[in-house]
């Protein structure tokens, strides 16, 4: 199967008909039908005769795909050309710093120097906005600081690399395009100066002067008058083919950092996905369900939007960008709908600070009046005087929450001097006793937690269940003394 696959990928690649390849070998269509059908092989010396046309041998013609063939023959001519353009980039450039005055090398230097200076600040005011965005992106996960690193590798070398193809692509439009121009112009000269040499030989000799002499001669002294005027010789500045190699790889560069972007992006839309079908059980939050149900296909359509645009650009596929904008308006007009369902629908929500399940649990903790210790906590504290010398404190909070004391013990000068030997100057901040107050989530709780959360919404309720109270009961002089504190 492997001639007759290769006998139809040649004919098709040389823009053959049956026909006309069978006038080639010397032989009829039908036969050329049946090779490339499998139903008969051709003699070893149409075999032969086929290597010889199109440029085989008898092993790639029989056992491998002349495609990947070709691939690869194609690879190995670009890869010389690159090569040797690239040294002939640099002959080229050679032979030019050559020939210039040291005035003109200080000159092309110096325009080097200021060029590299503005495409550095370019790229440090672009990374600087590309790290902002991936700190937004990926700042949550685990492995930000990974991702980080990697994007900055990867960012380094793509600047550098874009960076020297820029400037060696100005330079050829500056400088090497010119000194090209330059030296053609003065090598056409000298052969017009020559032309004219040999017609004034031919006049000593008694030849006649021709009509095409004299046109030539007339030319080359208006050419002596214009000697100064230089024709571009590349108008259009054409890029060399090894910068067009570099450029290749930085493109697949940016392919790879747009795919991995992409990932992003996927996760994100999987989520919002999931998001739209969870977004049902608050149905009976009224206008604030619907205007998050338009606000969240929005934000789908944009994430498909900007997906659809990564692909099509890794696969090098052009974007239909007249349906990709109509989306884009339809996106807009759902965030537009959505925002406003739910700044009408929240206005009837009623904000409970403290609601009635921040009393659910009451925890008490006795302590000893000692150093006068003064309590850290961020809610004010209700003190009730009693007879009793004793502290008792009690928290009260919601059962979704659990409340912890810790009762921090002054430390010595030695001790401190003894465990932070190198760093005395915080002695003041470890000095003196105190007792903090904390109140965090109940894990084994949270379950409980998101189901009534869910229930207050669809009652159009938002409820603080993190708000607790904190009770003192002690003695006047230990209240006077606490608060002093």
């Amino acid at each position: 199967m492997k001639l007759s696959n290769n006998l139809k990928n040649i004919r098709k690649e040389n823009n053959l008909s049956q026909e006309q390849l069978a006038e080639k070998l010397g032989v009829s269509r039908q036969a050329v039908s049946k090779w490339e059908s499998g139903q008969s092989y051709p003699e070893m010396d149409k075999v032969l005769l086929i290597c010889r046309l199109f440029n085989y041998n008898i092993d790639e013609l029989m056992n491998e795909n002349v495609k990947e063939v070709n691939e690869t023959k194609q690879s190995k001519v670009n890869i010389n050309k690159y090569v040797e353009d690239f040294f002939n980039f640099i002959t080229k450039t050679v032979n030019m710093l050559s020939v210039m005055k040291f005035k003109q090398r200080m000159k092309c230097l110096t325009e080097q120097i200021i060029v590299s200076l503005l495409l550095a600040i370019i790229f440090a005011i672009i990374g600087a906005i590309g790290a902002s965005i991936l700190e937004l992106m990926f700042k949550g996960l685990n492995i930000y600081s990974i991702i980080i690193n990697i994007c900055k590798a990867i960012y380094i070398t793509l600047a550098l690399i874009v960076g020297i193809t820029i400037l060696l692509h100005i330079f050829k439009i500056r400088y090497l395009d010119y000194y090209e121009i330059v030296k053609e112009d003065e090598s056409f000269n000298i052969a017009k100066q020559q032309k004219i040499i040999n017609n004034q030989k031919d006049k000593l000799l008694g030849n006649v002067e021709n009509e095409t002499d004299k046109y030539l001669e007339s030319g080359i002294q208006k050419g002596d008058k214009n000697k100064e005027k230089i024709v571009i010789r590349d108008p259009k500045h054409s890029i060399s083919k090894f910068l067009i190699g570099i450029i290749k790889l930085v493109l697949l560069c940016i392919k790879f950092i747009v795919a991995f972007i992409s990932i992003y992006f996927i996760v994100t839309f999987v989520t919002l996905v999931a998001l739209l079908i969870l977004s049902f059980i608050f149905v009976g939050a009224g206008l604030v369900f619907l205007g998050s149900l338009f606000s969240i296909i929005s934000a789908i359509i944009i994430n498909f939007i900007i997906l659809k645009l990564c692909y099509n650009f890794i696969v090098s596929k052009k974007s239909k960008k007249g349906k990709l904008a109509i989306l884009f308006l339809v996106s807009l007009v759902l965030a537009g709908m959505g925002i406003g369902m739910i700044s009408i629908g929240i206005a009837n929500f009623n904000y409970i600070e403290n609601p009635e399940e921040n009393n659910e649990i009451e925890e008490v903790y006795n302590m000893e009046m000692k150093d006068a210790l003064p309590i850290k906590h961020p809610y004010d504290v209700e003190y009730i005087e009693t007879d009793s010398s004793e502290i008792k404190i009690v928290v009260k909070h919601s059962k979704y929450y659990s409340a912890e004391i810790i009762n921090n013990r002054a430390m010595s000068i030695d001790e401190v001097l003894e465990e932070h030997a190198q760093t005395g100057i915080i002695i003041d901040q470890i000095l003196g006793n105190s007792m903090e107050i904390y109140v965090s989530p109940n894990n084994t709780k949270k379950g409980d937690m998101i189901r009534q959360t869910i229930k207050d919404i669809n009652n159009k309720e938002i409820k603080d269940y993190s708000n607790y109270k904190v009770y003192v009961y002690t003695s006047k002089e230990n209240i006077k003394t606490i608060r002093e504190n």
